[in-house]
């Protein structure tokens, strides 16, 4: 059988810097490859200049994967494989297909790596610990600034208001610090008529039932002397129907100059019937915005900016990112870089996002499949280590491993069901993903009350009042999650983009991140047994029995200067990842 293989441009070839590319191949487990080597070159020169070996980074079960770092120096860049199969033959693999020789090798080739294609997160998210609040569900400040619909203990309905506010939020900035987190991620505040803000009505003011402009300016300000950032919520995929733009619409049809700022089927609007787009499936109160029309993408980059401006945010969360003109994101990234040259760009899309994480859009997004991925593993116990590995080789090859240091790394939302709840009650299994959510790449984010065992369905069950006795706390599971997020924020290994999985076999997961100046980081999770001496003296350990069977396992993460883990030999034990 002739080699199957796979690499596709931007995702298996794209520039870490402005003269280094990572290249990735997918050798198929079918026709296997004893060894990748890579032939490089400048583009205008005839022969290739150099090569080097490519490094099995894992398999997802079907294919094998291959990666390896080259050296642009002149920005230009041909590319060739070779591949070494498992019967000892030689063949070469480039854009034209496979060839015996090199010289007959039709070249990959990556014409220019220009500065908009290589993408650059901002250094500080290394350390960063997100949490993430509903602000009407947070916390009150001292005077209430709208009357509650339900007492702050009810189960909440879609309509419930319970009153929290920006002043509740500043009054709890002491919470937060001592839990460890450095970035506070609110839903939306800007005024709209319902509790969750996500139908905004007027984008330049904050809804009187959270406060004032000042209110906000306040909040920022004390959470930066705290030193925690703040990111808002953006959202710009659609308005609420009270937009004063919409309503122009509704009034004067094609005659509104906002006529273009959405998408109307006819020449007057139709409540009745929504013949007009809108957000998810005829949501009336959700009109569709348009941000390829010159005026409202200049509208929504005033508003993106006027917030770093007047309350120096420190980034924004886009709301149903995936499904605004792209062309917008280049030009937003820009001005906003322009702006605060540190801010962080985040994008909701809830599948694979690679298009919008090659530089010209965000820096990560909320990393839904690897939440799916943890709670399968950790919480479900549907899969086991084995599947875990391959699951997560064919997820984290998928993007530029630079977007790994920003990806939001969650749990849970407002739109999902708590951790506890999908846990099934089962603390353990909580703080073991936990565990794996802040010692993997990416930024951890808490979603307000996990950390203290809250319970809650689906939306509105998920955003229940925040509960402030401390009698009522998981107290076990809020310390676990404070240990941790003081882990994240101060070991230089996790600051990284890079993690690989040293064991992934039933009963053992063992997986470590890489450090260029000083000890490596191990996770394992397993049956206590003899990892080395380091582990006797652990940086966290904590006891995670099964939810389904009971057996006994732990969480261990420890220092070692090796990679492999301090004189423990894995293959000894039967699991070694092959």
């Amino acid at each position: 059988m002739e080699l199957v293989w796979q690499h596709r441009w931007a995702a298996d070839a794209y520039p870490l810097d402005l003269s280094t590319m990572v290249l990735v191949l997918r050798v198929a487990r079918c026709t296997p490859a004893q060894r990748v080597r890579v032939h490089f070159g400048d583009r205008y020169e005839p022969d290739f200049q150099n090569s080097s070996e490519a490094r099995r980074y894992g398999s997802d079960g079907t294919f094998d994967w291959f990666t390896c770092r080259v050296a642009a120096p002149t920005r230009r860049l041909k590319y060739a494989f070779e591949v070494l199969s498992s019967t000892g033959r030689a063949v070469y693999l480039g854009e034209g297909g496979l060839a015996d020789t090199l010289d007959a090798v039709q070249p990959f080739q990556y014409p220019y790596i220009h500065p908009s294609r290589v993408l650059a997160v901002p250094d500080w998210v290394g350390h960063a610990v997100a949490y993430q609040i509903f602000p009407d569900r947070f916390a009150v400040g001292e005077q209430q600034l709208v009357r509650p619909t339900d007492p702050w203990d009810a189960r909440p309905t879609p309509d419930s208001v319970f009153g929290g506010n920006l002043r509740g939020i500043v009054d709890k900035l002491p919470y937060l610090s001592d839990l460890g987190v450095n970035l506070m991620y609110l839903t939306p505040i800007f005024q709209a008529p319902s509790n969750h803000k996500y139908d905004t009505q007027d984008y330049f003011a904050v809804d009187p039932a959270f406060g004032t402009l000042g209110d906000l300016q306040l909040l920022v300000r004390e959470a930066h002397r705290l030193g925690i950032r703040v990111v808002l919520d953006a959202v710009f995929n659609h308005s609420g129907f009270q937009f004063a733009p919409f309503q122009d619409v509704i009034a004067r049809g094609t005659a509104s100059p906002y006529w273009s700022w959405f998408f109307v089927q006819g020449d007057r609007v139709d409540v009745e019937s929504v013949n007009y787009e809108t957000f998810a499936t005829r949501l009336r109160h959700m009109p569709k915005l348009n941000l390829a029309e010159p005026a409202a993408e200049e509208y929504f980059l005033q508003v993106a900016k006027h917030y770093v401006l007047e309350c120096d945010i420190d980034g924004w969360r886009f709301d149903v990112a995936n499904e605004i003109d792209p062309h917008f994101w280049s030009r937003l990234r820009s001005e906003l870089r322009a702006l605060k040259p540190d801010i962080l760009l985040i994008g909701e899309i809830w599948h694979d996002s690679l298009p919008w994480l090659m530089g010209d859009a965000f820096d990560g997004v909320m990393n839904y499949p690897l939440r799916e991925l943890v709670m399968r593993y950790a919480m479900d116990e549907s899969i086991d280590e084995p599947a875990f590995a391959e699951a997560w080789v064919r997820l984290y090859l998928q993007y530029p491993r630079p977007a790994w240091r920003a990806m939001w790394n969650l749990l849970g939302s407002h739109d999902t069901e708590r951790a506890l709840t999908r846990a099934r009650g089962h603390v353990p299994s909580v703080v073991l993903a936990f565990a794996m959510l802040f010692t993997l790449p990416g930024i951890p984010m808490v979603y307000y009350g996990d950390e203290i065992g809250m319970e809650g369905g689906t939306d509105p069950d998920c955003r229940r009042g925040m509960i402030w006795d401390a009698n009522l706390w998981q107290l076990d599971l809020r310390e676990a999650v404070r240990q941790l997020a003081w882990l994240k924020r101060t070991h230089p290994a996790l600051a990284g983009d890079t993690m690989e999985i040293r064991d992934a076999n039933s009963g053992v997961l063992h997986y470590v991140r890489l450090n260029g100046t000083g000890p490596h980081l191990h996770i394992a999770v397993c049956k206590r047994r003899d990892f080395g001496a380091e582990v006797d003296s652990p940086l966290f350990a904590w006891d995670v029995p099964s939810r389904t069977s009971g057996e006994e396992r732990k969480i261990l993460i420890w220092e070692c200067d090796s990679t492999e883990g301090c004189g423990h030999d894995s293959r000894a034990d039967g699991f070694h990842n092959q």
